[in-house]
């Protein structure tokens, strides 16, 4: 026996919500760029010269820029380097379990980190030798 069809199309019209139209913003009109592109090219150009950089003497950049502000560089200041930390190099060892635990112990009531602690009996041990 053959399904019968219904259609539906005219209930599912009947139920669908309106949707308002979504409110807007107003516009704001763009600002306006009224600088004259020429004149501004002239003032950076005048400003980047040579001969303008030549006028200013250097006891009015001192005084525009004090000597604590600038930062320094090779002509002025010597830059001092940092120390270089020491190499280090990765040791890995395997231990028992119950060793691991007394290291730690030992370590957490010396209050340093079992790397420390473990450092700290190397050098020992080396020192002796």
């Amino acid at each position: 026996m053959a399904k019968k069809k219904f259609n539906v199309t005219s209930t599912l019209a009947k139920n669908k919500p309106v949707i308002p139209e979504p409110l807007l913003a107003p516009k704001i009109p763009l600002r306006k760029n009224t600088k004259d592109l020429d004149d501004v090219k002239e003032k950076v150009d005048s400003l980047h010269s040579k001969e303008s950089a030549a006028e200013i003497p250097t006891t009015e950049v001192d005084k525009v820029i004090p000597a604590s502000k600038t930062r320094p560089n090779s002509r002025t200041q010597p830059v001092k380097k940092a120390a270089e930390p020491e190499k280090l190099v990765r040791l890995t060892i395997d231990t028992p379990a119950e060793m691991h635990t007394r290291l730690k112990v030992k370590a957490v009531l010396s209050g340093i980190s079992m790397r420390d602690y473990i450092l700290r009996l190397l050098e020992k041990e080396l020192k002796k030798g």
